[in-house]
């Protein structure tokens, strides 16, 4: 009798496991997650506070960011942390750690205390991206493989190919640093760049085609599509409306700095954020690092490149009638406007 008890229970039990795991499967095919990466960048004078040379200013945009940190790992929502090299030697010289970072540099407290990524970012006028992950390291911190922001377009200017190669630093040639994703590409002045602006993660071809796909490529890109919580409520509505297809990767990045460190946008960046409650819950929305994304590219979508064009949702957005005519390669800008027949 205790035997069929149980055995009787266990078949509930599995009746209801498979029945759950069905309704998930029906919820994941009847819409693809949005991925969304909060990522901050910390640029290089001018234009940008010397950090090295102002202590003062260094706190109070250190206590900012940390400020910014917490609230996210309140928030339960991932952050991408990358920097240029001036606040990153900054830190490495006034920061030795406070009681609201448990003692840590604020680096190493975003790395080991909140579990969020560290990423180089570099402008590579002096220091390079090879320099900017050594000074991460100085801080304790292992640099994440991600070259976060990069000149994309126009093609003469662009570092596709540039990061495919190990890079030696320019202030530090000891040490060697070698990307394996890249993220934020863009113009220099970030004008005119809407044709870059993409969902999903894809293999770029080449410096003269960064938005053709090539499976044989070997650097992935993270597409961060419009920037900002627009294009975030444009892809969920795609998605309420059927238009995202089921079994493909959909990413977009929102972008900070330091203007968000001060606590009056830290409160409304918190709001910003809970306004995505619903959807964080029904899992249409799902709060990423770019390495963590990668890899659920990896595990759960095999790999399989997807891109959502913006350009395709504003057709009239392109920042070029036609792309590379002639080339023998149908790109996205071409494909659109219609101009270019003997490529498409």
């Amino acid at each position: 009798m205790k035997k069929l008890l149980i055995l009787f229970f266990t078949l509930i039990l599995l009746t209801a496991c498979s029945i759950e795991t069905t309704k998930n499967t029906h919820e994941k095919e009847s819409f693809p997650p949005i991925y969304v990466s909060i990522v901050t960048h910390i640029e290089q004078p001018p234009g940008n506070p010397d950090y090295f040379s102002n202590e003062d200013i260094f706190w109070q945009d250190r206590d900012g960011l940390i400020n910014f940190a917490d609230m996210l790992a309140k928030e339960k929502v991932k952050y991408n942390f990358g920097s240029d090299w001036n606040f990153l030697l900054a830190a490495k010289i006034y920061d030795k750690g406070t009681a609201s970072t448990n003692g840590k540099n604020a680096i190493k407290y975003m790395k080991e205390d909140l579990n969020f990524e560290i990423d180089p970012h570099a402008h590579e006028s002096t220091y390079n991206y090879a320099d900017v992950a050594y000074l991460i390291q100085q801080l304790g911190v292992t640099p994440s493989n991600i070259a976060s922001g990069f000149i994309e377009s126009p093609p003469q200017d662009a570092k596709i190919e540039y990061f495919r190669n190990e890079l030696k630093g320019k202030q530090y040639p000891s040490y060697s640093w070698k990307a394996d994703i890249i993220w934020g590409g863009g113009t220099s002045s970030h004008k005119n760049e809407e044709d870059l602006w993409v969902s999903g993660i894809w293999r770029p071809k080449n410096d003269e085609h960064p938005s053709v796909n090539d499976e044989n490529a070997p650097l992935p890109e993270i597409g961060r599509y419009e920037n900002n919580w627009d294009g975030l409520d444009e892809l969920l509505q795609l998605q309420k409306e059927g238009k995202l297809t089921p079994g493909k990767i959909y990413t977009i990045g929102i972008f900070t700095s330091k203007k968000d460190f001060d606590a009056a946008s830290i409160s409304a960046f918190k709001e910003k954020i809970e306004s995505y409650k619903q959807d964080t819950n029904a899992g249409r929305i799902k709060w990423v690092g770019l390495n963590e994304v990668y890899n659920i590219w990896v595990n759960e979508y095999g790999s399989e490149s997807n891109q959502l064009f913006y350009t395709d949702i504003h057709s009239s957005t392109s920042s070029s009638s036609s792309g590379n005519c002639g080339d023998g390669v149908c790109d996205n800008i071409e494909k659109k406007s219609g101009k270019c027949p003997e490529d498409c």
